[in-house]
């Protein structure tokens, strides 16, 4: 091709006269047309070579791929939770992840596993031996990528002692003996026996905010469960003692004494009103009554606000002494008893 291209666009050539003079000889002399198609097979031509030095496009899938970014690694007492960040943008080029464990020179591989996973759990360890993670990224091609470690020793933390608890008008107070460099979290246990964290503390007490709801959800047995763990972490590890359980008897919580009790009468019935107990645990109150000094008292119905409204007697009814008796109403048991006589003067 490249010849016929050369044979169109004719170099210049002498031609001898009788006045010795030189003649330029042109394709665009002879002939245009000539001219153009030459220019745009030349054109094409060289367009060839270059696409033709171009780097093969499937070359980069036979590049290593990115490696991992970062690894974590959470301890608790039974096992190490390994955890791992890809770029998103490139985890469409892999495949699979390869877990690698180095410990005393050996290595074992803990498996394969899909671009999609992010966390591994590795239940073989023991306490103050040091052990290597590695993590590499396989291309979709099988290419490796460059290891990311992890040098990890795992330690067993001192667990909590001396706990006691005090119960408030706003929950309990749970205190224990604390150690400086550790720091603390604060589980719940419901009653399917899961813990649910309810908070973290670098001191050697915490507060629990409680709700006659809250006791209701989380008690079984009577019992109000907690779990307290000791923890310690930097930037990529996380360790936390296995923790000790803390039990509180419902039987503990018992509301205040109902205070300042008035009644009024109308043709409605007997109003009857107190002063609020401060307790915000406290599930409401209950109201007892009888009609003779002798009688014992019987349950006539409960409130969660503090009024109770008696419809049986009222200012047209009543015609001799009535007893109430009030109590607060605690997640077990209830508060000592306030008591008053209703009388009207005839």
């Amino acid at each position: 091709m490249l010849k016929h291209l050369l044979n169109i666009i004719s170099f210049p050539k002498k031609q001898k006269n009788t006045e010795k003079s030189y003649e330029f000889h042109s394709p665009l002399n002879s002939n245009p047309l000539s001219f153009i198609y030459a220019l745009i097979c030349l054109i094409i031509f060289f367009s060839l070579i270059s696409c033709g030095r171009k780097m093969d496009p499937t070359l980069d899938e036979y590049l290593p791929p990115e490696p991992v970014e970062k690894i974590n690694l959470i301890l608790t007492s039974d096992k190490i939770l390994l955890s791992w960040n890809y770029p998103n943008k490139a985890k469409n080029k892999i495949k699979s992840f390869l877990i690698e464990k180095e410990y005393k020179g050996e290595r074992k591989i803990l498996g394969y596993f899909s671009n999609e996973t992010n966390s591994l759990e590795d239940k073989e360890f023991i306490f103050d031996e040091t052990y290597k993670y590695r993590i590499f990224a396989i291309s979709l091609k099988g290419i490796y990528s460059k290891p990311k470690e992890i040098i990890f020793t795992p330690i067993l933390l001192p667990e909590i002692k001396d706990f006691k608890y005090q119960i408030t008008t706003e929950g309990v107070i749970i205190s224990w003996r604390a150690d400086k460099s550790l720091s603390y979290n604060i589980y719940r246990i419901n009653q399917k026996d899961e813990k649910i964290k309810i908070g973290s503390t670098d001191k050697n007490f915490f507060k629990d905010e409680l709700t006659f709801s809250t006791i209701n959800t989380f008690s079984f047995n009577g019992k109000l469960i907690y779990l307290i763990t000791a923890y310690v972490s930097s930037e990529d590890k996380y360790i936390e003692s296995k923790g000790t359980e803390i039990s509180i008897h419902l039987d503990s919580f018992v509301p205040s004494k109902p205070h300042q009790v008035f009644w009024s009468i109308t043709e409605e019935g007997i109003h009857i009103s107190w002063k609020e107990v401060p307790e915000k645990w406290c599930k409401g109150y209950k109201i007892y009554r009888k009609i003779s000094p002798v009688e014992e008292f019987k349950f006539i119905g409960d409130t969660s606000i503090p009024l109770f409204v008696d419809t049986e007697y009222s200012s047209n009814k009543l015609k001799s002494p009535v007893y109430y008796r009030v109590t607060a109403e605690g997640p077990s048991r209830e508060s000592i008893a306030e008591e008053i006589m209703v009388i009207i003067n005839f």
